[in-house]
């Protein structure tokens, strides 16, 4: 099986073992329980803009070009997953040919939007929500620390420890839908104020203190440092807390990405501190 935050040759190591279109965002192999998802940037000057919110639901664009998204192939594959007893894999692309492993994915609902196809016309899209999850987990099997108990919630005394512990939390499919939204929206929150707490007012970028304070304290930006970016699949070690210069200067600097890989290498110290 797939390891989480893994890169995979597409071709080599998923379609050569388990079939299923090798072009496009959706691949459905016939002869394996699979659905294949497949995100990345240059879908964006397509119409297809996948992102996570800020509640932790993935946003996916269905699949088809030209005209209105019909509930059929890929799109039906992901809305019938579970009927068809098929998991939904998730992949982000990170260079040509070479995909990141994110994680498996539960079909929650879904909108539609009306966007512009390859043909610059509008048309209406679907729009998938997922919720990423940690399928058939148990205490057993990772420790009762990271199971969510349906009982833990966000209080505003809530200590740093209690925070981490929520931030780091698997979303199990042993949980209905609603649990697991609640649980996964719950997280998201967990750990904005997880990282924001261990900040403490400075910049864990240039380490300057917050540039002014609001009502709810200083004010700092989270950033999260892998590309799926500002909103990526949470978890502390992935999220920074930073002021809005050295926030932009990681998305429009010319050595944006040279200071990102700087603050991944600084989030391993503070994390394990």
């Amino acid at each position: 099986m797939f390891q989480i935050g893994e890169i995979y040759n597409r071709k080599l190591d998923l379609h050569s073992k388990y079939g299923g279109q090798q072009q496009g965002g959706i691949s459905t192999p016939a002869n394996h329980s699979y659905v294949f998802l497949f995100t990345g940037d240059s879908g964006e000057k397509y119409g297809y803009k996948d992102e996570f919110r800020s509640d932790g639901i993935f946003w996916y664009t269905g699949e088809g070009q030209i005209g209105d998204m019909e509930m059929t192939k890929g799109n039906l594959a992901i809305y019938e997953h579970e009927r068809r007893n098929k998991k939904l894999l998730l992949f982000e692309y990170v260079k040509i040919a070479h995909v990141r492993f994110l994680g498996e994915a539960l079909y929650i609902s879904y909108h539609i939007e009306d966007r512009l196809d390859v043909n610059d016309k509008i048309r209406k899209v679907f729009i998938f929500h997922l919720a990423l999850i940690e399928k058939n987990t148990t205490e057993e099997e990772i420790g009762p620390a990271q199971v969510y108990k349906p009982k833990l919630i966000l209080k505003k005394e809530t200590t740093l420890e209690e925070l981490r512990k929520l931030a780091i939390s698997k979303t199990s499919n042993h949980l209905s839908k609603k649990e697991i939204i609640t649980h996964i929206a719950i997280r998201a929150e967990a750990i904005k104020k997880y990282v924001l707490m261990r900040a403490n007012g400075i910049c864990e970028g240039c380490r300057t203190d917050a540039p002014f304070n609001t009502r709810y304290g200083p004010f700092l930006e989270t950033h999260h440092v892998n590309r799926l970016s500002d909103g990526g699949p949470d978890h502390p070690q992935y999220v920074i807390a930073l002021c809005p210069n050295c926030h932009r200067e990681i998305h429009y600097g010319i050595n944006g990405n040279s200071y990102n890989q700087k603050l991944i290498t600084k989030l391993k110290v503070l994390e394990k501190s």
